[in-house]
Order: structure tokens, then sequence, then C-alpha cells
């Protein structure tokens, strides 16, 4: 059975939401790096199209949002200092 997987963007904080698990949410002022990935790791990512964004000191989130180069650029028009390695394709 998938669960619903919903990313969102709420003043200066990422929330993602998982079926019936909530992360805690992500301060975009905190996130560095935002990059594509292919690792499978369990994450809130029901896609394998998935980006891992690097936060805070040394936390990372690998999440798969339908629209990648969108998301990770409003992220970085929020937070210019992130680093965007997502390109359009």
């Amino acid at each position: 059975m998938f669960l619903k997987t919903v990313y969102t963007i709420e003043g200066n904080k990422l929330k993602i939401k998982c079926g019936f698990i909530t992360y805690k949410p992500i301060e975009i002022s905190e996130i560095r790096e935002i990059t594509k990935s292919n690792n499978i790791i369990s994450s809130p990512a029901p896609s394998f199209d998935r980006i891992e964004i690097k936060y805070g000191k040394f936390e990372e989130i690998i999440i798969s949002p339908k629209n990648k180069f969108e998301f990770a650029k409003y992220l970085t028009s929020l937070n210019p200092n992130i680093k965007n390695n997502i390109t359009e394709q």
C-alpha cells in the first residue's frame, strides 16, 4: 500500500508528511545544498527519481517532489545561499 506523501512550504519551513508520519520541519534558512540522488534508502520519497536536501550541520533527507527543478528553484529563491545542483532536463 502506498501512503500519500506531501511536501509543503509554510513561511520559512519545509514540511514533510508521509502517510501518518510527520517529519520535523526543516528551516529553509538552514538548507545548504540540493542534489539529485539515486540512493534507495528508506525515505519520504515514493519515487526513485529523488533529490537530497542537506541542511543544518550534518542532516540530510531524500524526497521526490513531482517537479524537482521548480521545487529546487523555489527553495533557492527563498534562500539564495543554497547550492542548487538540480538542472532542468
